[in-house]
């Protein structure tokens, strides 16, 4: 019960900072700008990272700048990223799940459905992904939390 409490504790304080914080810092890349990072990767597979350089997505997704925030300072990184394409969900589920454990991610919960959600953690960071599989596609919205230099998740929560 504790764990799913502290699970709950740190939806909530990123859910908090992303309301505070999503109508100051709209970010929308211009064409041919747009934050994503090449990777080490053929080019039949051309899944890209986006504001988080270990937060893989999809080639099938797009981004949606317009419905998408990021915030940097000195104590945080936070983000919220939307994405949306024609993708099989389970296999989109399948995609996350694989591809964050590769970049040392640990799954903390898996809610799946017609809104799945997938929670994961790192030392100094938190991810959320949502999967919204609607009729003709799915909606995939992504937050994610770094902390810098030395906070912590306690020191959030205060």
């Amino acid at each position: 019960m504790e764990v799913f409490m502290r699970m709950v504790s740190r939806f909530v304080v990123v859910l908090l900072m992303f309301g505070m914080f999503a109508a100051c810092t709209p970010k929308s890349p211009s064409s041919g700008e747009g934050g994503a990072q090449p990777s080490e990767q053929t080019y039949e597979n051309l899944n890209y990272y986006y504001e988080f350089d270990d937060i893989l997505i999809p080639k099938e997704l797009d981004f949606k700048a317009d419905e998408s925030y990021t915030l940097d300072n000195k104590k945080f990184r936070a983000g919220i990223m939307r994405f949306s394409g024609r993708v099989v969900v389970q296999d989109l589920l399948q995609f996350f799940m694989n591809n964050m454990a590769k970049d040392n991610w640990e799954r903390t919960s898996a809610v799946k459905g017609k809104m799945s959600v997938l929670s994961f953690e790192k030392f100094n960071k938190s991810c959320v992904i949502q999967v919204d599989d609607s009729f003709a596609k799915a909606t995939v919205t992504i937050i994610a939390v770094e902390t810098k230099d030395g906070s912590t998740e306690s020191n959030l929560s205060k």
